[in-house]
């Protein structure tokens, strides 16, 4: 039932951001929307953010499971950046608010959660120190949260091109310098 209740307020916040502005969203709202008390929301969540977070958390495991499924890593990250596009929308919403940092926080976070997951269900975990682990999987998430929010934006965007310079981008292959 938890998760059930969780769900069904990530839901209704989702809804309530594409038709309202995300700052005059209250729990009380949510709580109407959902037919429980305050008291039940502030059970399972902290605060509006907290939803948020949680809903982002669901996604991202939802998005390595579809990309495990995928026959090569451009695929995969083909699945995460039709994700992101389809997201955008929501995600300026929620960029427009007084929010706007715990919500980079989340994306960047969701970001390096993705990757980290992704590279261990594939086995590709590169053999490196625990200090420089965290640092590339920082640098990474942070320059593809930043990619993907700026690219989102175009309208005739390549998600397949795309997918497929990330891919370059994180295997190395884009960093080297053009043969001439």
């Amino acid at each position: 039932m938890p998760l059930d209740v969780k769900a069904a307020v990530a839901d209704a916040l989702l809804e309530l951001i594409r038709r309202k502005d995300a700052d005059k969203i209250t729990v009380k709202d949510l709580v109407e929307v959902c037919g429980i008390s305050r008291q039940t929301f502030y059970y399972h969540f902290k605060d509006i953010v907290d939803v948020v977070e949680w809903a982002a958390q669901q996604g991202v495991q939802r998005l390595v499971r579809e990309s495990l499924n995928a026959a090569t890593p451009q695929e995969a990250l083909g699945v995460f950046v039709d994700f992101a596009v389809e997201s955008q929308p929501l995600v300026q919403r929620l960029l427009n608010s007084q929010r706007r940092e715990a919500i980079e926080r989340i994306m960047v976070d969701a970001t390096r959660t993705y990757l980290a997951d992704s590279l261990r269900e594939r086995r590709r975990t590169p053999a490196l120190r625990a200090g420089d682990w965290k640092i590339a999987l920082d640098f990474y998430a942070y320059g593809m949260t930043g990619l993907l929010l700026e690219n989102c934006r175009q309208r005739d965007l390549d998600r397949q091109e795309l997918a497929d310079q990330l891919f370059r981008l994180l295997s190395g292959e884009m960093v080297r310098p053009p043969e001439t």
